[in-house]
This record gives C-alpha cells, sequence and structure tokens, in this order.
C-alpha cells in the first residue's frame, strides 16, 4: 500500500484491529456506566442547587470521555477495519475557528462556575478549553492536507496520548527523582560551599543556604529535566505499533495528535490544582498549546525512522529529542519565571517586581513565553510541509524555512542549557 507521496506504509495486522476491537468493548461498557452518573449525578445537584458536586463531575466526564469515547472509537473503528473499511480523512476546524471555541468555552465556564447548573455545564466547558488550543496547534501543523490522517488514527492517537502517555509520564516522573534524591543529597562539599559563598555575596546566607539545599536542586532537576525527558519518552508510547506503518507525515501528525491528547489532560490537571484561577492558567497555557504536540510529533517520527531502519535514524532520533525536550524544559521554565518574578521578593533586598531596563521581568519572561509558543508553532508547520514535500527539496514561501538535523541539535542543546538560570531563578518558590 501506497500513501500520497508514493511511500511504502504497511497494513494493520488481523490480530492487532481484533485486539483493538476487545480492548475497546471493554472499556465502553464502564464507560456507559461513569457517563450514566456524571448525568444523573449533575442533574441531582442542579435540581438540589448543590455546589460541592462540580469536582466529582469533572472527574466522571474525564473517565466517561476516556471510557465510552475513547474504548468506543476503538471499538467502531477496530471493526470498520477489519471489515475493509477505510476510514475517511480528518480535517480539523480552521486555527481561528478553534481559538474562537476556545474563548467561548471559557466565557461559559466562567458564567456558569458560581451558578446552579454548574456541576452540569461547567465540566464539558472546562474540558473543552482544556482541548482546543491544542488541536488548533496541529490543525496550523496540518494546514489542513489531511489525506492520510484519518480519524481512526487520529483517535486511536489522541485517546493514548491522553490516557497511556499521561499515566507512563506520572510514573517515571515519580520513579526517576528516586534515583536523583542520591546524587541530590551528596554533591560533593566543597563544589557547595563555593556556591554558597557566591549567592552569600549575591543574596545573603539564608537565600543561599535555600538555593544549595539538596531539596531544592532535587525540585530544579524535577522541573527543568526530569518532567522534559520523561513527558517526551511517554507521550508517542500508545501509538509506536502504529508509527512504522506510516508515511513520515503521518507519523508526525499522528504523534501531534498524541500530544494534543496529553496536553488537553495535563492543562485540566493544572487548570485543577489551580481551581480558583483556571480560567487564567488556560488562557496563559495556550500560547504554548503547539509544544506538546510538537514534541510528540517530533518523537514519533524518530521513532519511525528507528523502526524502519532508515539511515542516519538514530542520530536523528537524538537530535529530535533533544529539540522536543529542550523546547519543553524551556517552557517549563519560563512559566516558573512568570510565577516567580510577578510578585515574589528577588535577590535579597530588591523589590518585589524587578525591572529589567524599565521592563517587568515577568512580562518581558511572559513575552518570551509568546515568542516561544510561536517558535513552536512555525517548527511544526515547517516540518510538516517539508515531509508532504518527501525526499525532494521543498520550495519554500518566504514565512517558512527548512530544518536541518544539526540546526534541531543545536537549538535543543541551546534550549537545554538555557533553562539552567531559569530554573535557578524560581528558588523564591523554596524560600518564600
Amino acid at each position: 500500500m501506497t500513501n500520497d507521496q508514493g511511500q511504502m506504509t504497511k497494513q494493520i495486522p488481523r490480530w492487532l484491529k481484533q485486539l483493538l476491537m476487545i480492548g475497546g468493548l471493554l472499556a465502553a461498557i464502564p464507560g456507559a456506566l461513569v457517563a450514566t452518573g456524571f448525568l444523573c449525578g449533575g442533574l441531582v445537584a442542579v435540581v438540589d442547587g448543590a455546589d460541592d458536586f462540580v469536582g466529582p463531575a469533572i472527574a466522571l466526564l474525564l473517565a466517561a470521555i476516556a471510557l465510552l469515547g475513547g474504548g468506543g472509537a476503538l471499538f467502531l473503528h477496530g471493526m470498520r477495519s477489519a471489515g475493509g473499511k477505510a476510514s475517511t480523512p480528518m480535517r480539523l476546524w480552521p486555527v481561528w475557528a478553534l481559538f474562537g471555541l476556545f474563548g467561548l468555552a471559557l466565557a461559559i465556564g466562567l458564567f456558569v462556575e458560581d451558578t446552579f447548573a454548574a456541576a452540569l455545564i461547567f465540566p464539558p466547558a472546562l474540558i473543552a478549553a482544556a482541548a482546543l488550543p491544542p488541536l488548533a496547534a496541529v490543525s496550523w501543523f496540518s494546514r489542513r492536507q489531511t489525506k492520510g490522517f484519518t480519524w481512526r488514527r487520529a483517535s486511536l492517537a489522541f485517546t493514548g496520548g491522553g490516557t497511556v502517555g499521561v499515566f507512563v509520564a506520572i510514573a517515571l516522573e515519580i520513579l526517576l527523582p528516586l534515583f536523583v534524591v542520591a546524587l541530590a543529597f551528596s554533591v560533593p562539599g566543597l563544589v557547595m560551599d563555593r556556591l554558597e559563598d557566591l549567592l552569600d555575596a549575591l543574596a545573603g546566607e539564608d537565600l543561599s543556604s535555600a538555593v544549595t539545599s539538596g531539596g531544592f536542586i532535587y525540585l530544579m532537576v524535577q522541573v527543568a529535566i526530569i518532567a522534559p525527558l520523561a513527558e517526551e519518552i511517554a507521550k508517542p508510547l500508545a501509538i509506536l505499533p502504529l508509527a512504522n506503518r506510516l508515511s513520515r507525515r503521518q507519523a508526525f501528525l499522528v504523534g501531534a495528535m498524541a500530544g494534543a491528547g496529553f496536553a488537553a489532560l495535563e492543562n485540566i490537571m493544572y487548570a485543577g490544582f489551580g481551581f480558583a484561577f483556571w480560567a487564567g492558567i488556560l488562557a496563559i497555557r495556550a500560547p504554548g498549546a503547539a509544544i506538546h504536540p510538537l514534541g510528540a510529533g517530533l518523537m514519533t517520527l524518530a521513532w519511525r525512522d528507528v523502526m524502519r531502519r532508515e539511515p542516519g535514524a538514530w542520530r536523528g532520533w537524538v537530535a529530535r529529542f533533544g529539540l522536543a525536550a529542550g523546547m519543553h524544559a524551556l517552557w517549563n521554565g519560563g512559566s516558573l519565571l512568570v510565577l516567580t518574578l510577578a510578585g515574589a521578593k528577588f535577590f535579597g533586598p530588591e523589590p518585589a517586581e524587578i525591572d529589567v531596563p524599565g521592563l517587568s521581568a515577568g512580562g518581558t519572561t511572559l513575552a518570551l513565553l509568546l515568542i516561544l509558543g510561536l517558535l513552536a508553532l512555525w517548527l511544526g508547520r515547517a516540518t510538516a510541509q517539508q515531509l508532504l514535500a518527501g525526499e525532494e527539496p521543498l520550495k519554500l514561501r518566504p514565512t517558512e524555512f527548512e530544518i536541518s538535523d544539526r540546526a534541531m541539535a543545536i537549538w535543543g542543546l541551546a534550549c537545554l542549557v538555557a533553562i539552567v538560570p531559569a530554573g535557578i531563578a524560581g528558588l523564591q518558590l523554596v524560600v518564600w
């Protein structure tokens, strides 16, 4: 079987289709019960005017979407595939329409969150607001040229990224730090003494003790290194059995869809942790909506090339992993700076808000996050367009550029280096 670029793609074996059908059915049955629980509980809460069911309602609706929606999609698409029926191309709405719906979902959520109907209306508004920006990023990547990017593959990827990818990432982020703890608390004393002397001169004894403590080093490593590395490994795992059967562009877009599912659930988790400011959290995270889809798309493409034994596959894997993890780390560090510099006292007697030649440090960092988000959109679009052209050189328009593996590797290294001072700057979260 060939794709639209004349590249060979492999058929999924029948046993895998049957396995997907069985798994989807086993998930959809309890999912139907969970969906019923959400509807019944929400209606009861609306009638009684209860305001304590919103949290459980969000959890129930999420579970219903994952089990009934994801499982039902697996079962139906598996059955159609086993019957030899082709899936239709997935045409995402234009970016402006998806972001318009994002704004509408935010408005609806803000309007109903304190009303009697919150338990029934707020959860879908929150979930829609969390999922629409990453989907808009995938739409931008594809330029709505979706031949070979089908509903079957997209739904499998989105569900897998939002379930398997998230669970594996959480497990890695819990297990990997155990190996870091010993390192964090056994750094040679001489080096630590020198760092403490330096920070004594900058900020004072208490601050230096905090930043040179094993606890702070552990926190910095967790946020700036472990989380990006673990998540970029975890996001494409659910679709790896499918990746080597796709063309390179299909692998990138399907991987981006897995990243969108991962980003959607992560957005919901962040909004839940800071529930009082959920709308602001989602609005601030929206500019970086392309970070997770880009990283997952690059890693799916990298694994696809390795499994197909393409020339230079492992070198490309390292370059793409460096780019994906580096941009992710830079985004995490920038987000930490926005929170830190916005109101925390910084470096001893300095005022609560540091100004960098007349500019607010928090605002400047937020502007850098916007630039990083736009860069991720640009990279995703350029990568998809390169792959659309197959192995032929791409005739680029003035608004696009070609990305070499060397440029990707250099950019990934620069991102990883840039995150170190960003992580150190987050020390106020420990001190204050």
